[in-house]
């Protein structure tokens, strides 16, 4: 095996590691390797082997390109988190469709935005949805949603009749229109973060990409003239004229609030700070870090001093899980 595919397994290890300590993954009945099977859709070891050979991994249709992250500094009135201090804060993005099939239609209403924010000492990274609800509080739903959706129409039924909080992500993404670009999204991080305020108190909190361009939704005529792979050719040529942003929000928790649930939303009510603003430019696409974005993980428990994650399950496993699907694709 390559010198540096050793060093990248030896980091993966390490990752993992850190990742088993947390409590609630000691706890599950799934394993990491059961959980990733489940998004795989490899349940046996044939499939698995046959999956390994295809590099086989969940949002499989993307790709990456660059620009930057400006952080408000007004913020530091509200929050002590010393990353954002920085002037200007150099990004890697990935946008991409969910599943695991790389002809995936860009005509299905999913979208996802992965970002990589490394500072000078420190990074941030964020694995963001179009879709706020969750479809499972729990690794055991998680398991059950994964395993049924692959079986087609009838579990999906059988989610609905069985799990209130599969059939409410269903119901979301029945009324979500396609959207034109990946730049007239709203992003989501549907799990909580604990940030550390001006008087050293936690405070939960959730990321929310807005759109600078605003959203935008398809008609019926519109995607009947659509290919099925429109959405990377349109935002690299948008780009190319002016960028592509984001303004990002923290929307602060209240007394009440469910933390640890990314199946719950919180009331649009509560009060948000305006964290910075990414902008997507392609300044650096012709970097290697970019041009191989894909070949790594996006770890959402790579934070900065200041910010620490909230006890969900499904948080706390992702990073285990993204190290073992990064593991099988070597």
């Amino acid at each position: 095996m390559p010198l540096f595919k050793l060093t990248l397994l030896a980091q993966a290890c390490i990752l993992t590691g850190l990742a088993f300590s947390s409590p609630t993954l000691i706890a599950a009945e799934k394993t990491i390797p059961e959980l990733v099977d489940a998004v795989n859709g490899t349940p046996d070891a044939a499939s698995r082997e046959a999956g390994k050979k295809v590099k086989l991994r969940n949002h499989t249709k993307g790709f990456c390109t660059s620009g930057y992250f400006a952080p408000n500094p007004e913020l530091q009135d509200s929050l002590a988190i010393p990353f954002f201090n920085q002037s200007q804060i150099k990004v890697t993005a990935r946008f991409s469709l969910g599943g695991t099939n790389p002809k995936l239609s860009d005509k299905t209403p999913g979208r996802f935005m992965s970002l990589k924010i490394d500072g000078d000492k420190e990074n941030l990274n964020f694995v963001t949805t179009n879709v706020p609800v969750f479809f499972a509080s729990n690794l055991d739903d998680f398991f059950t949603f994964q395993t049924k959706v692959k079986q087609g129409a009838e579990g999906k039924q059988w989610l609905i009749d069985n799990k209130p909080d599969a059939k409410a992500f269903f119901d979301y993404v029945k009324q979500l229109p396609p959207s034109p670009s990946f730049a007239n999204s709203r992003y989501f991080g549907v799990n909580s973060f604990l940030f550390t305020d001006k008087q050293n108190n936690s405070v939960a909190g959730k990321w929310i990409f807005e759109p600078v361009a605003g959203t935008a939704a398809l008609s019926a005529s519109e995607l009947a003239n659509l290919g099925d792979d429109f959405l990377k050719a349109e935002l690299l040529q948008r780009i190319n004229t002016q960028p592509a942003q984001w303004n990002l929000y923290v929307q602060l928790a209240e007394s009440g609030d469910d933390i640890n649930n990314p199946t719950v939303i919180w009331p649009e009510t509560r009060k948000r700070l305006l964290v910075g603003q990414v902008v997507i430019n392609g300044e650096r696409d012709s970097d290697s870090q970019v041009q191989e974005c894909d070949k790594g993980i996006f770890n959402p428990l790579l934070l900065p001093k200041g910010i620490a994650p909230s006890a969900d399950p499904i948080l706390n496993a992702r990073t285990a899980a993204y190290v073992e699907s990064f593991i099988r694709r070597q």
